[in-house]
């Protein structure tokens, strides 16, 4: 756990639906399980490690929002796994 708030899941969600992204898909995105996903909405801690790689993860996926316009119209008509694969490559943008 780390000296910072914790993260506000209700915005995490948000985000996550703004984006159309499912849990599964989200969590992927992460790194990390469904369970472990669902588990830090309901409050459990996270380790140090994963704290910093959820905040990193999130600041890009507000990149993307903001500099590719996400989600634009054709990222709506997307079909689901087309739409993660494109945010996949948007990412990778942001190393």
């Amino acid at each position: 756990m780390t000296n910072k708030a914790p993260l506000d899941f209700s915005k995490v969600e948000s985000l996550r639906k703004h984006m159309m992204l499912t849990i599964t898909d989200l969590s992927s995105v992460l790194g990390v399980s469904r369970m472990t996903y669902h588990s830090w909405r309901k409050g459990q801690p996270m380790r140090k490690e994963n704290d910093k790689k959820m905040r990193t993860t999130l600041r890009k996926l507000l990149a993307v929002m903001q500099d590719k316009e996400w989600p634009s119209p054709d990222i709506i008509v997307m079909e689901p796994a087309d739409r993660k694969k494109r945010l996949l490559e948007y990412l990778e943008e942001y190393h």
